[in-house]
């Protein structure tokens, strides 16, 4: 087994760096050569569901049950799974199980003493459910590497530099350095004067904006991808974008966009109703949306699942909108229950909008979202 602990031992590492999307791109390049070790699927499993890929990361971890039926990590991972989609009863019977392998078990009995007090209110879990409350009974990774070096060198430091170690440890709980070195995208004085294009006779732009406007939208991206609003930063590249905004500016937003980062339900912000993405796609094109509503005609194929999203229709009453749904893995979407949707605005060239999905929250017990 020698050959083959280099990529195991590359994915834990990974895994406690919190690259999850690492992990997965690195193992599944392996998966014959891993297909009879159970870390392997737990790695991929637990990966999968820090990414919110919950199809992923049932299939991973059902895989690491039919190689071991008593390895409390896959049954407590499971259980947060299931807690995760909502399955309650389901979780609850996984956390009794890993009980009676190991009765002392800390993460499973917290579970279960906070399930039990917020199943004294139907909506206190509901709530617990959709805030992301199940994340913390995820699979635990321990400590941040970063954080473990830190503590390696504050303990080899003098008693006489205390002073100095917590005035630093104080920065670094408190950052307030930027979220990236944007001293590239730093608009020159030429760029800022000449923020047009020149000749407007050859190309149809959806937005005609003065100077002040593109350097003013300019401006706004940078200082909300800053503040970790990628989707209200995502507006303002796109304005820039269909604009009469010169060639370099544009340039420079294209560039800026390669550094937003797709959300899950935990870190979502700045959400757009449907019935404004609908008055102009295109502003809001890539940008994330999370709607409420039912599907209906659903096609169903081990690399793919398509549905129309019925907007605002989760409680039967009024339907916003009907947008195709598209999933580039395999989901298992009850028709008959309301859901959320996390997915991606896109246009198609007939100027149709459609959603990219990414994850979906469904009650199974049908309650209201």
């Amino acid at each position: 087994m020698s050959k083959s602990a280099g990529p195991l031992k590359t994915a834990r590492r990974l895994l406690y760096a919190r690259k999850f999307f690492n992990v997965i791109t690195l193992l599944e390049q392996h998966e014959d050569e891993y297909r009879d070790s159970v870390d392997f699927y737990y790695y991929l499993g637990t990966a999968c569901l820090y990414q919110d890929d919950r199809a992923g990361a049932n299939s991973y971890f059902d895989a690491a049950r039919r190689l071991t039926v008593s390895d409390s990590r896959i049954i407590l991972a499971q259980a947060a799974l299931f807690l995760r989609r909502g399955e309650t009863d389901r979780a609850i019977n996984y956390y009794l199980d890993v009980l009676a392998l190991e009765p002392k078990n800390r993460l499973a009995l917290r579970a279960l003493a906070v399930i039990e007090k917020k199943a004294r209110s139907q909506d206190l879990l509901n709530e617990f459910v959709v805030s992301g409350g199940a994340r913390k009974f995820y699979p635990p990774l321990g400590m941040h590497p970063f954080f473990k070096l830190l503590l390696m060198l504050v303990s080899v430091v003098a008693v006489g530099y205390a002073g100095f170690l917590a005035a630093k440890f104080s920065a670094l709980a408190n950052p307030i350095q930027p979220r990236a070195d944007l001293s590239a995208f730093v608009l020159s004085v030429d760029q800022r004067n000449n923020a047009l294009q020149e000749d407007l006779s050859g190309e149809a732009y959806r937005y005609i904006l003065n100077a002040r406007q593109v350097n003013e939208a300019y401006d706004a991206a940078r200082s909300l991808f800053q503040q970790h609003r990628d989707n209200a930063a995502q507006i303002e590249i796109n304005r820039i974008l269909n604009s009469n905004a010169s060639t370099a500016i544009k340039q420079n937003v294209q560039m800026l966009m390669q550094y937003l980062k797709e959300p899950s339900f935990d870190s979502f912000s700045d959400n757009i109703p449907y019935l404004e993405v609908i008055k102009d796609p295109y502003l809001y094109l890539n940008c994330w949306v999370v709607w409420k509503g039912r599907i209906t005609n659903a096609q169903a194929g081990e690399n793919g699942f398509t549905c129309d999203l019925l907007v605002g229709y989760e409680n039967l009453q009024r339907v916003e909108g009907i947008v195709p749904l598209v999933f580039e893995q395999a989901m298992d979407i009850d028709s008959a229950l309301p859901l959320q949707v996390l997915g991606r605005i896109g246009v198609r060239e007939d100027g149709k909008l459609f959603v990219s999905g990414k994850s979906v929250y469904q009650p199974r017990d049908g309650s209201s979202l």
